[in-house]
C-alpha cells in the first residue's frame, strides 16, 4: 500500500526557523504544527495544536485522546493528516531538533539523529528540508536564552558541545536539502518559493503581507523593536576569545564547508 505524503522541516534553536515557519504557516492551504518531539510529547502536543489552532479535532476527541496517556505519535499524526487532507489542507511538521542535536537544558544526552522522522518514517512518505544559520550568529543568539544560563555557567554545556551537535545536524541538512536563514532574509520571496517547491506545496505569494500576524506557532518571542519588515539584523562583533575557539575547532570548519558559510577570518 502506498504511503501518504508528509512534509517535515528540521530546525535548530535560534536559527531563524520561527520566522521562516511563520511565512510558510500563514500560506493558504497549509496546516503547520510546531516544535514536535516524541521525547517530550506533552510540551508541544500535536493533538492540542490540531484542536486549538486548526479545529481538526473536537474538544471531546482531544479529551478522549489525552485520557490514553502518552501520545502514539504515528497514530496522532495519521489522524491529523487525514483531517487536514479532508479539508483540502497540506500538513507540515516543524520538528524540535534542538533536543536531537543540542539538548540542553531539556535533554543532556542528545541522540544526534532526527527522532520525529524516525518515529514516522514507517507510516509516511516524508518530504524533508532543513533550515540553517551561520554557526557564529546562531551561537551568539543561543547563549542569550534564559533556560541555557545555568548549564552554560556550570560548564555542563558550552561551545564544543554545540558545535559537535551542529556538525551532525549539518550532515542531516546535506541529506535533506536546506534553506539558509541569511539567504531567506536577503530574498524571502525566492527562498519561500524554493521551500515550497521542495516540499511540493503550492506557493502563496501573499505570505509577505500575512506572516507578521500569524500566531499559531511556538517559539515566537516578543520583540519591542519588531516590525513587519524581513531584513538582515545588525551583525554582532565576535569576541577575540570566541574567534580563537571557533578557528581551533574542526567541527566549526566542517559545518562551514557543508553548509557554504565562510569561516571567520584569522
Amino acid at each position: 500500500m502506498e504511503k501518504q505524503k508528509l512534509r517535515m522541516i528540521h530546525n535548530m534553536a535560534r536559527s531563524g526557523s520561527t520566522l521562516i515557519c511563520k511565512c510558510l504557516g500563514c500560506m493558504e492551504g497549509v496546516v503547520l504544527l510546531s516544535e514536535l518531539h516524541p521525547r517530550v510529547w506533552n510540551t508541544f502536543n500535536p493533538l492540542k495544536q490540531a484542536e486549538e489552532w486548526f479545529g481538526l479535532l473536537t474538544p471531546d476527541e482531544l479529551a478522549e485522546q489525552l485520557k490514553q496517556g502518552a501520545v502514539n505519535y504515528a497514530a496522532a499524526i495519521t489522524l491529523i493528516e487525514q483531517r487536514s487532507r479532508a479539508r483540502g489542507k497540506t500538513l507540515v511538521l516543524r520538528d524540535w531538533a534542538h533536543l536531537d542535536y543540542t539538548g540542553f537544558p531539556y535533554v543532556t544526552t542528545p541522540g544526534y539523529s532526527p527522532l520525529l522522522y524516525t518515529e514516522l518514517a514507517a507510516s509516511f512518505d516524508i518530504i524533508r528540508i532543513s533550515t540553517t544559520r551561520d554557526p557564529v550568529t546562531q551561537w551568539q543568539s543561543l547563549i542569550k536564552l534564559t533556560p541555557l544560563q545555568e548549564p552554560l555557567q556550570s560548564g555542563a554545556f558550552g561551545l564544543e558541545q554545540f558545535l559537535a551537535g551542529y556538525r551532525k545536524y549539518a550532515e542531516l541538512c546535506v541529506e535533506t536539502g536546506f534553506i539558509r536563514y541569511e539567504d531567506f532574509l536577503r530574498k524571502p520571496d525566492l527562498a519561500m518559493r524554493r521551500l515550497c517547491e521542495h516540499l511540493q506545496i503550492k506557493f502563496d505569494p501573499g505570505f509577505i503581507k500575512k506572516w507578521h500576524s500569524y500566531k499559531t506557532i511556538t517559539g515566537d518571542i516578543a520583540n519591542p523593536n519588531d516590525s513587519n519588515k524581513i531584513k538582515m539584523p545588525a551583525k554582532r562583533p565576535v569576541e577575540p576569545e570566541l574567534r580563537k575557539q571557533l578557528l581551533a575547532n574542526a567541527d566549526y570548519h566542517r559545518i562551514c564547508a557543508l553548509l557554504g558559510y565562510n569561516p571567520l577570518a584569522k
